[in-house]
C-alpha cells in the first residue's frame, strides 16, 4: 500500500479546498487512505523537511512530491497515485 500524505498549513487560504477534495476523493475511492500533515506542528515541519515540501498544499505519495499548490482535481489525484 502506498503511503499518501496531504501537507497543509491552518492559514494557507487553498488547503480548505483541498484538504476536501481529498476527503470527497477518499468517499468515493474504495481503499483510498492518506494522512494528513500539519505543516504548524513541529512534527509537520520535521516531517515536511525530510522530503522538501516548500509550499502547501502539497500531495506526495511514497515521499514524493506529485502536486504542489491549488488548483488540483481528483484526476490529478489518481494520476499521482499511479
Amino acid at each position: 500500500m502506498k503511503k499518501i500524505e496531504l501537507f497543509y498549513s491552518p492559514v494557507c487560504p487553498h488547503c480548505p479546498k483541498a484538504r476536501e477534495l481529498l476527503k470527497e476523493y477518499k468517499a468515493a475511492t474504495p481503499g483510498f487512505e492518506y494522512t494528513e500533515v500539519d505543516t504548524y506542528t513541529s512534527e509537520g515541519v520535521d516531517r515536511g523537511m525530510s522530503i522538501n515540501v516548500m509550499a502547501v498544499p502539497s500531495f506526495v505519495v511514497d515521499d514524493e512530491i506529485k502536486l504542489v499548490g491549488w488548483p488540483f482535481t481528483a484526476e490529478d489525484i489518481s494520476k499521482a497515485i499511479q
